[in-house]
């Protein structure tokens, strides 16, 4: 959806019609194979840490990860058990589906990418600069139709390796959705698909789990975010055999 040039960030509706499409469920599986067969020929893998953290009750979770690469997702989504992964959706920077086309094309190619991390992430676009309340509409309604979310608070991939401060939007979510906030550190990435690289290269990446938060009475959303950071930033210390 576009509004006056700019492209608006979708509508929980909208983010579930796409899951459904049938192109989209159609292409999912291939996809997923796609990346199973990179992993092998690439030879590069993932392991985790903590996954007896995620709660077993059925309600929808919010997983808030640093991010250093492109594979992290692939990554998160292959170290969770199967049904959390077939319900949780992707929060993707909108930025990153440019802009409506003219004409030119462009609009093809932000189709064809719509339609890849979909079918292959279930990732949605999420407006990642200011206070995206729109996005955080969406987001929180995907939560509440049972989906989990996967954000990452820093709003874009760190080029050092260092975590950026996590926007507050991670934190107005788990206000007003009341859902458990699980802390996901992410590591090894970079070795393995750094920015500006297109071929992966052997490697491991390391994915931790940290128990859930929940945002408490008397805080807000700022420093909810500030100790889901320190949560994040700890798990980074954790070894995985």
């Amino acid at each position: 959806m576009s509004e006056n040039g700019r492209v608006l960030a979708p509508t929980a509706d909208e983010v579930e019609r796409r899951f459904r499409s049938p192109v989209v469920v159609v292409t999912r599986p291939a996809i997923i194979g796609a990346v199973g067969m990179l992993r092998v020929a690439r030879r590069f893998s993932w392991h985790s840490n903590g996954i007896g953290h995620l709660n077993g009750d059925g309600r929808s979770m919010l997983f808030a990860a640093n991010h250093q690469s492109h594979v992290d997702t692939a990554a998160i989504l292959g170290t969770l058990p199967r049904t959390e992964r077939n319900r949780t959706a992707v929060a993707a920077a909108l930025d990153v589906f440019g802009h409506p086309g003219n004409g030119d094309g462009r609009s093809l190619k932000r189709e064809c990418l719509q339609l890849f991390v979909a079918a292959g992430f279930h990732a949605f676009a999420f407006d990642r600069h200011g206070m995206p309340l729109r996005s955080i509409r969406t987001a929180a309604q995907l939560l509440r139709n049972g989906w989990n979310v996967l954000m990452y608070p820093e709003g874009t991939r760190s080029r050092t390796g260092r975590m950026a401060p996590f926007k507050p939007g991670v934190g107005v979510l788990a206000r007003f959705t009341g859902r458990p906030v699980v802390p996901v550190h992410v590591s090894g990435g970079r070795r393995i698909l750094p920015c500006g690289a297109t071929v992966p290269r052997p490697g491991r990446v390391a994915v931790r789990y940290g128990a859930a938060l929940y945002f408490e009475a008397g805080e807000t959303a700022l420093t909810f975010t500030a100790r889901l950071q320190e949560a994040v930033h700890e798990l980074g210390s954790i070894e995985i055999a």
